[in-house]
């Protein structure tokens, strides 16, 4: 008897008759073909005995489709949980500073700030900001609060008002400092300020490190160093 993807099972009801009945072998098992081969092997005709190599042919195929599916189902439980390892991984490096390796216009290694991390489809990226520079602070002594310079320099009062002085800013927007430590103030013709009325009332305030308003999107596998 040939198996393909039904098979047949008979039975003996109440009455006393034979009853034949398909059963989809999507659904058995390997003790259910063992199970059906043995009744089958009790109920056949010894003059035209079953054909069963083409039940336990049948069998081996079904054994075969089910550890593939088993395998399928392990691996993607596999890449889910690695999934969810390498978010919780790289939720870690929300606040820190990676580089990829890719060069910037000036020739250095370029450094982005995590912000965010998320899972696409099975994938793990890092929503970044480039690092674009530092800025220096500037305070006003006689009010104790932060003064507004813009890039050339020019000094602006709270009201935003210009001042007539301007701070000394090197090629890279940094604070020139003149030999006593003090900041280097400019008057409006571009000389050095060397009153201490003016020199003690501009005080430098820490910096602060700028990132571009652009968000860049990498792959946490692009990742070649973390500070």
């Amino acid at each position: 008897m040939a198996v393909d993807n039904v098979v047949t099972q008979s039975s003996v009801g109440l009455d006393g008759n034979s009853y034949t009945t398909s059963v989809s072998n999507d659904s058995l098992t390997n003790e259910d073909f063992l199970t059906l081969m043995l009744e089958e092997m009790k109920m056949q005709d010894p003059t035209k005995p079953m054909d069963s190599a083409a039940l336990m042919d049948s069998q081996l195929q079904m054994s075969t489709i089910q550890a593939n599916q088993d395998m399928s189902s392990a691996m993607k439980s596999l890449q889910n949980s690695y999934a969810s390892s390498a978010l919780s991984t790289a939720a870690n490096m929300i606040g820190h500073i990676v580089e990829d390796g890719s060069i910037g216009d000036d020739g250095l290694v370029k450094s982005y700030k995590v912000t965010t991390v998320e899972n696409q489809d099975g994938e793990i990226y890092l929503k970044t900001q480039q690092l674009v520079g530092v800025e220096d602070g500037l305070k006003d002594s006689t009010t104790d609060s932060i003064a507004r310079y813009d890039d050339t320099g020019l000094i602006y009062n709270s009201d935003n008002t210009a001042t007539d002085y301007r701070v000394s800013l090197d090629t890279s927007g940094r604070f020139n400092y003149n030999e006593d430590g003090s900041i280097m103030l400019l008057d409006v013709d571009g000389n050095v300020i060397t009153d201490a009325a003016v020199t003690d009332k501009y005080l430098y305030a820490g910096s602060a490190i700028v990132y571009a308003d652009e968000v860049t999107t990498m792959p946490l596998n692009s990742i070649l160093e973390i500070e």
